[in-house]
């Protein structure tokens, strides 16, 4: 390991402790200055509240915390490959989210072409119109 690799990967550790992330679950390591993150991203003192209020906490310390390693002389990019979170244009959403509004999609997708079968041009729809 580079020596700058080795002050980066100690101020990334310093960050990690410093926003109060458990980073127990979350593998970490630097090479050539790109920063990688892995695992389970969640706070340390989850507090028992308002999931919404958890999902905000957490989406906060995640921005943060990739401005933050940004930020650090010699980082030249940074890398999450985090189980339970994931960027998306830009933002960051809770993996469970992505997953819940693909189950959305799916439904909506399966719903439009249950109703295109029944408009077939052998029953257009119409209950009076009857195949033969």
């Amino acid at each position: 390991m580079k020596r700058e690799d080795f002050v980066i990967q100690t101020e990334v550790r310093r960050l990690l402790v410093r926003a109060n992330i458990d980073y127990s679950k979350i593998d970490f390591g630097t090479v050539n200055g790109v920063v990688y993150l892995r695992g389970a991203f969640r706070l340390a003192s989850a507090v028992e509240s308002h999931e919404e209020l958890k999902r905000s906490m957490a989406t906060k310390a995640l921005v943060s915390l990739e401005r933050r390693i940004r930020s650090i002389p010699g980082v030249v990019d940074v890398v999450f490959q985090l189980n339970n979170w994931a960027k998306e244009k830009g933002q960051w959403i809770p993996i469970q989210s992505l997953k819940t509004e693909a189950k959305r999609g799916e439904a909506s997708e399966a719903g439009r072409k249950s109703e295109e079968q029944k408009r077939t041009p052998a029953n257009d729809g119409n209950p009076e119109t009857k195949t033969v």
